[in-house]
């Protein structure tokens, strides 16, 4: 005969499918019958020859040297330190990383190490990957109470029920927080225990919201499956949600989010008492049966290593101890049957392909090809829920599990037992949470309505059990299985392992179709093995037995997928092909759901990850081979049951107990929606590519135009950007303006920042409540149902006439603003405003005073640039010289880092990427900055930022140039996109540029550089956490590309540079816009070069009065008095942040009050990503408040959280929690406060700060510093 086999394997370093593969996947196929020439060709030459002449041509792995803790260690170039300090024993705690999921960790920040060049500085070690030279320390000083803090922070709100958790003593976090000591940093006295109660007990995974910590492990575990359902929300701080519950998501229930969970927030739904029930009830017969898998696990959760001892017949030992009416039989006798039914079905549908006539079965029975695999229900579940079209190439073969329980309420009952089938009570013992729901499935009953599995427990749940009792199997005698259905084969057992069903089917069906035994050594199909994320094969038939000749010559092609997302991929080559009207590039495919097939299940030991899953292997694997019998269809209890019950294969009464049939159900089937919810929808997709970074544009134009996001607009949305649903719901809970509920058609947004405060907000607030009924500040409704009621931190243009409102209306592409509130009656304008009597204004009246430089000459405000002139010689200039000219004038970044322009225009200019990017931050966030706003609303400062930025596009070798603007200045967009089209006119050097404004969403966050490129990318506009410390937006920006991003006033700056020449400016001093407000008579924007430049100087040139505090840089700075009023603006340590913005407070101020809002700010507007700053920023609000009402406060734990999150948070919005906290906690120690004027204050004070709006307390009462 000739064998042929062709195997294509991605190389072992990635999981799934090679990326010199993954392009050739994207073909279409052609017809089945040119599958040696075509196909075969592309994917084995394109494949296999590139990966194997890469390997060959490939240097051996570069390692790197490294010393952690004083031990030499060598490591493969790549290594996270957190693996390498494995190497060396030395323990980092972890609560947010997880080996196997690359996007994991960056969130609890406990991962901490130092490195000896710098002591006490913290290195996040799950994101610094290992390099030549280091020199690690794990155990520093330093390093200890920064975790230590942080875990205290993670595990402040957690609930103290570790007696009842589901995870008790199995719990990653309980052990965490013991080896660290989290008692000396207890912060529980601060934030309360979270006891909300929710729970989601819709599926066998049962979730439990109050014991999450939000290490977003679940949420990466999730999207690795493929499935994404279930996303971080930012719903008063992070939480893990579901678009509404488990069951009805895109959820296939394959429980790796409970194994990888370090807490018991997840956990497989409890059946051991049901079970030990059963067993007393003696009228019960207890049927056991154990899958494979389990017994390569389960002596893990007695202290064995994993691979150390496989467990069988002592289990056997452990379960008939627990009764006299306890049989136990093999599961694996049911998978050689899964074998020969699945296997003569596959041969049948082969035939009747290519004959057209039938063999065996029903007439009726399917014969599509490919036929996948049935006996894993997570991959069932993911074809119903998601491939609802393609049920029909199901296996119609139920698992192996089904078909023993069916078998045990049938043959066993009636034939062996002789007993009634209602009495006997099916116990299967599985690695998997989805064997819960299969077998409650209404498909899996018998014909008097009872299930057919009646309860499964999961590896976990055994040892539970066995615990429980008092048993341990890893000291117990071996028993045999119960005779009957208690035989197997080697065949069965690799069941357990991803390509095992395959390759216990190639043994049994090679052998079936030519008589000969397959050809590899000892059984042993290698190339179905592995653990690559897809493994393909094909066979060619040839000298097939008489009864086959239809074969003769057939090459039978065979794919193996482990994980739903490549069984994902799969998928869409099937369906790929199915809609082209050709065959499809494989006859047979088995899927397993979860990485490694059942070793890696759901309801395995934890923890469970690669190196744990090949070890279980090895144990299968070695149990085949010591087997005598090691072919399914060799079983000789297989040959008895079909001679004496089944009689054959595909037969009558092998159809009725074990077959099955599937439920099609598209997860959020677009036929379940009001059609009106989305009508029009379409035509907005339409304008869009189908891509990721089309979904903000999508959502701001789908919001204009129905006012919400329902959900069927949502799910269409989803998967037009080719998102997961609840993904891209988490996303719009990070923007303030996409809402998901309707209520009214016209939404009032309140401005809460200092000077709106200041202006009196509070009035129109008590107005707007007492009034009109509104309850809450954050969505809610007046009693007229005329209007919805939110809060916001910045509007920016309010500055002209506070306090101010602004006003969105459903059907209108535009803001509406409302100005000087006080100065008419409130109620009598708002009513008005939703009667239609009152038209609001699109655009504030200008009222800011502009003072300039005092020599017009030399001023970039006063002067008009020649763009035309200056964009010409820009172009013609070297791009190193225009890096030169404005290098030498020492321009910085406008936006708060002062980054040194030039240093970031060379370093993209140096990349060789041929992609790049320009994008310019106009997402003005920081509460009273304004200088923007008044550049962005002026036509000729318009064309000279586009100007700027075409000019950094030519020196870079950037082809496309963004502008992100916050949604505030949305009014500005015709204007912006006027004088984009003037500029490429009269600047025909810049014509080829593409141009785009991006609106952004609202949340401050979005101002930050990475947060900013995420959120035009389509994603949550969060820091990436996943970026190395070295690795600048300038080497890996926008879409992974080198980008420059700087802000509007940089951009603005570069034409004037270029037009007055760096030795002008650099004798006269680069200007600078300063945005001043609070305690003044108007607004006002100052033009200076900041030489020497001191806040007195400022207050000196406004004439200002009574100034004895300033905020400088924004709410994130601390607060600064009299004796700081010397200190000069600039950028860097020991000056004032020359950001933008002076907020001015005279002595009717109120500090605390100042403080509380500031820190309510950082509390809403932390993105909430990790621990530090998501829980730190509430912590100390609340802590703050405690500290003013006087109560006792363990201040050295606060002040050591404080500094942690100063230290290691991801992004600068957390690390100025430091300063804020610690100037708060001196302030109040120096002025003591009243706390019998505030008692009764302080319930309504913590309701607005955390609920509705910084506090209104009355601002007349004075706890200004004596010196002022």
């Amino acid at each position: 005969f000739f064998f042929f086999l062709m195997i294509r394997r991605p190389p072992r370093s990635t999981q799934g499918v090679s990326s010199a593969a993954s392009d050739v996947y994207k073909r279409q196929v052609s017809t089945q019958s040119t599958w040696d020439s075509m196909l075969g060709r592309i994917l084995y030459r394109q494949g296999v020859r590139q990966c194997l002449t890469r390997a060959m041509a490939a240097k051996p792995q570069q390692m790197v040297k490294l010393k952690i803790d004083g031990k030499d260690v060598e490591v493969p170039q790549g290594t996270l330190l957190v693996e390498a300090a494995k190497k060396v024993g030395a323990f980092i705690p972890t609560m947010c990383y997880h080996p196997d999921l690359p996007t994991s960790g960056g969130v609890c920040r406990i991962c901490l190490v130092e490195s000896t060049q710098r002591p006490g500085a913290p290195i996040i070690s799950c994101k610094t990957l290992a390099a030549d030279g280091m020199d690690i320390i794990t155990t520093g000083a330093k390093t200890r109470e920064y975790r230590q803090s942080n875990a205290g922070m993670m595990f402040s709100t957690h609930p103290n029920t570790c007696i009842t958790c589901p995870s008790s003593t199995k719990c990653q976090g309980q052990a965490t927080a013991a080896k660290m000591n989290i008692g000396e940093r207890n912060l529980g006295d601060v934030i309360p225990p979270h006891s909300t109660g929710v729970v989601d007990h819709s599926t066998p995974i049962y979730r439990d919201a109050d014991r999450c910590i939000n290490c977003d492990i679940c949420v990466q575990t999730c999207k690795l499956q493929g499935i994404g359902a279930l996303s971080f929300y930012n719903k008063e701080g992070h939480v893990v949600e579901s678009m509404g519950n488990l069951n009805s998501s895109e959820c296939i229930q394959c429980g790796q989010c409970i194994n990888r969970c370090p807490t018991g927030a997840l956990s497989e739904m409890p059946e051991i008492d049901k079970v030990l029930k059963a067993i007393k009830d003696p009228k019960k017969q207890v049927v056991f049966q154990m899958a494979p898998a389990i017994r390569a696990s389960i002596a893990e959760e007695f202290g064995c290593k994993p691979g150390e001892r496989l467990i069988k017949n002592e289990l056997v030992t452990a379960l008939k101890s627990l009764g006299p009416n306890v049989t136990v039989l093999d599961t694996d006798f049911t998978a050689d049957l899964t074998i020969i039914e699945e296997g003569y079905e596959l041969i049948e549908r082969l035939y009747r392909n290519v004959t057209g006539k039938k063999m065996l079965g029903d007439d009726h029975m399917p014969i599509e090809l490919p036929m996948f695999t049935s006996c894993c229900p997570g991959w069932i579940l993911f074809v119903e829920k998601h491939y609802p079209d393609m049920v029909k190439h199901l296996s119609t073969t139920k698992s192996p599990q089904q078909m023993l329980s069916s078998l045990s309420k049938s043959y066993w009952a009636e034939k062996i037992k002789k007993c009634d089938p209602k009495d006997v009570i099916n116990v299967s013992i599985m690695p998997c949470t989805a064997k819960k729901q299969e077998k409650d499935r209404p498909d899996q009953r018998m014909d008097n309505g009872t299930p057919c599995t009646d309860h499964v427990l999961t590896t976990r749940e055994l040892a539970k059990m066995l615990k429980q009792l008092n048993l341990d199997p890893t000291k117990l005698p071996k028993t045999p299985f119960d005779k009957i259905m208690g035989e197997s084969t080697g065949a069965a057992v690799i069941f357990g392992a991803t390509g095992g069903v395959m390759e216990a089917a190639l043994r049994t069906a090679y052998e079936v179709l030519t008589g000969r035994v397959v050809p590899f050594k000892d059984l042993n199909i290698e190339p179905v093995r592995g653990m690559e994320g897809i493994r393909e094969a094909g066979i060619k038939l040839e000298n097939v037995l008489p009864q086959y000749k239809a074969f003769e010559g057939v090459t039978v092609k065979i794919a193996v997928a482990h994980g739903t997302k490549n069984a994902g991929k799969v998928m869409e080559i099937v369906r790929q092909a199915k809609l082209a009207g050709k065959p499809a590039p494989w006859h047979f495919i088995e899927i397993m759901a979860c990485p490694g097939g059942c070793i890696g299940g759901g309801g395995q030991p934890k923890p469970t990850n690669m190196e744990i899953r090949k070890e279980r292997t090895k144990l299968l694997f070695k149990e085949d081979m010591d087997l005598p019998l090691r072919k399914s269809h060799d079983n000789p209890e297989v040959k008895d049951i079909y001679e004496k019950f089944l009689h054959e294969p595909l037969g009558h009464k092998s159809h009725h107990l074990l077959h099955r049939t599937y439920a099609p159900n598209q997860v959020r089937n677009m036929d379940g929606y009001a059609a009106y919810e989305c009508v029009g929808l379409d035509d907005i997709l339409k304008n869009y590519p189908k891509a990721t970074e089309s979904l903000l544009p999508i959502i701001v134009d789908e919001t204009d135009k129905r006012g919400y996001i329902s959900d069927p607009s949502l799910v269409k949305i989803a998967h037009h950007v080719g998102m997961p649903p609840s993904q891209v719901e988490a996303i719009l809970s990070s923007y303030h303006y996409f809402p998901r509920k309707k209520t009214t058609d016209t939404h009032i947004y309140l401005c809460q920042c200092h000077n709106c405060r200041m202006k009196g907000q509070e009035k129109v607030i008590k107005t707007i409540k007492d009034k009109f009924g509104v309850s809450s500040l954050h969505g809610g409704v007046s009693k007229d149902n005329s209007f919805t009621v939110h809060t916001l931190n910045w509007l920016g243009w309010c500055v002209n006439d506070a306090p101010s409102m602004m006003i969105k209306r459903t059907g209108t592409n535009y803001i509406e603003s409302l100005s000087g509130l006080l100065e008419k009656d409130i109620e009598e304008r708002i009513r008005g405003l939703t009667s239609g009597k009152l038209q609001p204004a699109k655009t504030p009246e200008h009222k800011i005073q502009e003072i300039l430089f005092a020599n017009k000459s030399h001023s970039f405000m006063a002067n008009k640039v020649n763009l035309t002139k200056i964009v010409k010689k820009a172009v013609k200039m070297k791009p190193k010289d225009v890096i030169r000219e404005i290098s030498e004038v020492n321009l910085v970044g406008r936006g708060g880092a002062g980054f040194k322009t030039g240093l970031k225009w060379q370093s993209a200019l140096d990349a060789k990427e041929a992609e790049k990017y320009v994008v310019c931050n106009a997402d003005e966030g920081l509460p009273s900055t304004y200088k923007d706003w008044c550049l962005l609303r002026d036509e000729v400062r318009q064309k000279e930022i586009f100007s700027g930025m075409g000019i950094c596009a030519k020196t870079i070798g950037a082809k496309k140039c963004y502008m992100y603007l916050r949604y505030e200045y949305r009014n500005l967009v015709p204007s912006l996109e006027a004088s984009i089209k003037e500029v490429q006119k009269n600047c025909p050097q810049l014509a080829d540029l593409k141009y785009e404004i991006r609106l952004g969403g609202g949340p401050y966050v979005a101002g930050e550089e990475n947060a900013q490129f995420e959120s035009i990318q389509g994603f949550a506009p969060l820091p990436r956490k996943d970026r190395p410390s070295n690795v600048f937006p300038t080497v890996a920006g926008l879409f992974q590309k080198p980008t420059v991003i700087n802000n509007v006033e940089t951009f603005w700056a570069v034409p004037h540079i270029l037009e007055q020449g760096r030795k002008k400016v650099i004798s006269n001093g680069l200007p600078k816009l300063l945005s001043v407000t609070g305690d003044v008579e108007k607004p006002i924007l100052i033009e200076s070069s900041l030489q020497n430049y001191t806040l007195q100087n400022l207050l000196d040139t406004i004439k200002a009065k009574d100034i004895v505090a300033a905020e400088i840089g924004g709410c994130t700075e601390p607060i600064i008095f009299k004796e700081k009023f010397g200190t000069k603006f600039g950028f860097g340590q020991g000056v004032l942040n020359a950001v933008g913005s002076v907020v001015l407070f005279n002595s009717s101020r109120d500090v605390l009050d100042l403080y509380e809002s500031k820190l309510h700010f950082m509390a809403e507007e932390s993105c909430k990503q990790c621990v530090p700053c998501r829980e730190g920023s509430i912590m100390f609000l609340e802590g703050f408040h405690k500290m003013m009402s006087g109560k006792k406060m363990n201040m050295q734990s606060i002040l050591a959280a404080a500094e942690s999150a100063g230290q290691t948070s991801i992004c600068a919005h957390g690390k100025a929690l430091q300063p804020l906290i610690n100037e708060a906690y001196n302030y109040i120690q120096k002025h003591p406060v009243n706390h019998k004027q505030r008692d009764f204050l302080f319930p309504y004070i913590l309701f607005c700060l955390l609920y509705t709006s910084p506090s209104p307390r009355d601002l007349s009462t004075s706890r200004m510093p004596s010196s002022a």
